[in-house]
């Protein structure tokens, strides 16, 4: 699907994925910790007027195919949290620029991608993604 792309930069904790969170109508990021995004989330959501339940999938890691299974609106959280924490284990990095793709389709949301990106801190000068 080709349809427009915002993607949200700001410093850490300022709300961007709060902001993304309420145009997609779910809850996907990790509040308990004081970084909640420590790798970009290309969101692709996809208006579908007849799914009134979120039917969300992952992009499979190195690849264009969405052949996850359907991820429960619940647990989109802490799927993103695991995924998240077994690549910055393996990289031995508290952030990284390789991006988590979903896609979302449901039919409370607009046709968008969105791309959520970590928050600059003071240290960082910029991210290119």
């Amino acid at each position: 699907y080709r349809f427009p792309k915002i993607v949200a930069l700001d410093i850490q904790s300022d709300g961007k994925s709060s902001l993304i969170e309420a145009l997609l109508g779910l809850r996907f990021n990790v509040h308990e910790i004081e970084m909640g995004t420590r790798q970009p989330l290309i969101l692709q959501m996809v208006h579908y007027r007849s799914t009134l339940e979120p039917r969300c999938r992952f992009q499979e890691e190195d690849s264009k195919e969405y052949k996850s299974p359907v991820v429960l609106a619940s647990t989109i959280a802490d799927a993103i949290k695991s995924r998240t924490e077994a690549l910055l284990k393996k990289t031995k990095t508290s952030v990284s620029p390789k991006p988590i793709v979903m896609r979302a389709e449901f039919a409370h949301c607009p046709n968008l991608t969105i791309i959520d990106t970590p928050g600059f801190d003071q240290k960082v000068a910029c991210w290119f993604i």
